[in-house]
């Protein structure tokens, strides 16, 4: 991968924080409070889908695919599963979930690439964008608690 490359994902990585920062910035400031942080934590869903969609490319590229293919799945399934306990359980019991899920694959990420040359520009990027994002889910579930 170019430098240009890696600069233009890493600009559409910071600007995919910007649902996550707007949703958090209503829920702060009380507009639509509920509504704001509902839509957060489905963002927070497709955004974990798309990280697990990331693998599932490796995964065709690779000859240990089917376990890859497996493991592309989980950020998907634990996603779809914090949502449809949204129904019966607290919103803060959800952000808690899809934030522990988002550090769990950055981990998984950091373990599967540490092997690989040229990727360390990706695990920075993942670093600072997960760091950002759990940090959003811990305020919203400050909030949310009281």
């Amino acid at each position: 991968m170019t430098s240009n490359q890696q600069a233009f994902a890493q600009r559409l990585g910071f600007a995919g924080l910007i649902p996550f920062l707007a949703t958090a910035i209503a829920a702060l400031l009380g507009l639509y409070g509920a509504a704001a942080t509902l839509v957060f934590a489905q963002y927070s869903a497709i955004i974990l889908s798309f990280l697990g969609g990331v693998h599932w490319g490796i995964a065709m590229q690779t000859d240990r695919s089917s376990r890859q293919f497996g493991w592309s799945m989980v950020p998907s399934v634990i996603a779809i599963g914090a949502l449809l306990l949204s129904w019966f359980i607290s919103v803060t019991a959800v952000l808690a979930v899809l934030a522990l899920t988002h550090l769990f694959w950055l981990n998984y990420e950091r373990r599967h690439f540490e092997q690989q040359a040229g990727v360390d520009w990706y695990i920075q990027l993942r670093r600072q964008l997960t760091f950002t994002v759990v940090a959003l889910h811990v305020i919203l579930m400050i909030i949310s608690w009281s």
